[in-house]
């Protein structure tokens, strides 16, 4: 089979970059998606850290109230022992000392009770938010589900395009000249090393003529590159990108070829 002219070469070579961009287009969003699945679940896990938070001080505050309260009912209790021994002692001055004990469990129940109505106020409050929390996280993981089915399906939907495409660059690829296709590998293959990124890709290593101007890097191209590139004798590279100049052909020659 006779090699293909150069002007048809190029014209191939450009079909198997712009599925190659469309590829690279396909890849990227095929790693974005899983990042973003893994955002949605993120902002679960932040609810369900704020509401193990909230119910580790709603214990907290639980713990203390109940210690408070054990230690007005041993106040009580030596406060018995204290009044029972008021009834036997005979000075004025046992007596005395033993009410001074029995108003110092007095003052300590005064503060304990203060502290009780504190962190009682607290429980209802953290209680409440609790249950805010609750309602927001059910709503969140129900948002999250149908947003990461979605997802999900969009993936899949992507791996099946992406396979299918990759299937048609394959048989596709014959078409274009062996040493112009290796150049055109090469120069992808650095591109992407370069940045482990598409998109210093996106411009294409063959850049399509608009205007007299290049349509990779928008100067405008040389008049004597233009008239060579448009003999398509020979390979013609724009001046300030470096990339491969094709510029496709007027209706009227297309019509005629």
């Amino acid at each position: 089979m006779a090699k293909e002219p150069l002007q048809q070469q190029l014209a191939l070579l450009y079909q198997l970059q712009t599925r190659d961009q469309e590829l690279l287009s396909m890849q990227e969003k095929l790693q974005t998606i899983p990042r973003q699945i893994e955002q949605l679940a993120a902002e679960v896990q932040r609810y369900e850290e704020d509401i193990e938070a909230k119910s580790a001080e709603l214990a907290e505050t639980e713990r203390v109230q109940r210690s408070k309260n054990a230690e007005i009912e041993m106040n009580s209790v030596q406060r018995e022992k204290y009044r029972d021994e008021q009834r036997t002692v005979t000075s004025n001055e046992a007596y005395t000392a033993l009410e001074r004990q029995i108003e110092f469990l007095d003052e300590q129940d005064g503060a304990a009770e203060d502290v009780i109505l504190t962190l009682m106020e607290e429980s209802d409050r953290l209680k409440e938010e609790l249950t805010e929390l609750e309602v927001e996280i059910n709503k969140e993981k129900e948002k999250t589900a149908a947003e990461t089915e979605q997802l999900q399906q969009e993936l899949h939907a992507l791996k099946a395009g992406r396979d299918e495409k990759l299937k048609q660059r394959k048989a596709f690829l014959p078409k274009v000249d062996k040493e112009l296709r290796d150049e055109y590998h090469r120069w992808m293959k650095a591109q992407l090393a370069a940045r482990s990124s598409a998109v210093r890709t996106q411009a294409g290593f063959v850049a399509l003529e608009e205007n007299g101007t290049c349509g990779s890097c928008r100067i405008a191209i040389q008049p004597q590159t233009l008239k060579e590139a448009q003999k398509y004798e020979k390979q013609v590279y724009c001046s300030s990108c470096k990339r491969l100049l094709y510029i496709e052909p007027a209706e009227s020659d297309a019509e005629s070829s």
